[in-house]
């Protein structure tokens, strides 16, 4: 297992590959997911909240890790970047 960024004495309880095959639901330049692709209310679309797959893993905790929060099943993450700001004007397209 990898070491979490910047807490290298604490193991990730999934590593950078498990996450991104149970985790389909996180939006990066990377990876688009399907509810992605939907208009909001006000006409824009979402954007990628981090510039890639590693970034995001990066700033997400798993069941088991310090700092997450939620339910077993559920990743806790913060910190995104927000590379191409928050709403777009159409889709995003890798």
């Amino acid at each position: 297992m990898e070491a979490i960024h910047g807490r290298e004495n604490m193991q990730r309880k999934l590593s950078f590959e498990r996450a991104k095959t149970e985790y389909i639901h996180r939006f990066t330049a990377d990876f688009v997911p399907n509810w992605a692709r939907q208009q909001r209310d006000d006409g824009t679309y979402y954007a990628p909240q981090f510039a890639s797959d590693r970034e995001w893993y990066e700033n997400t905790r798993f069941h088991g890790e310090d700092g997450h929060i939620g339910t077993r099943n559920n990743c806790y993450t913060t910190g995104q970047t927000w590379p191409l700001g928050k709403s777009l004007a159409a889709p995003y397209r890798r």
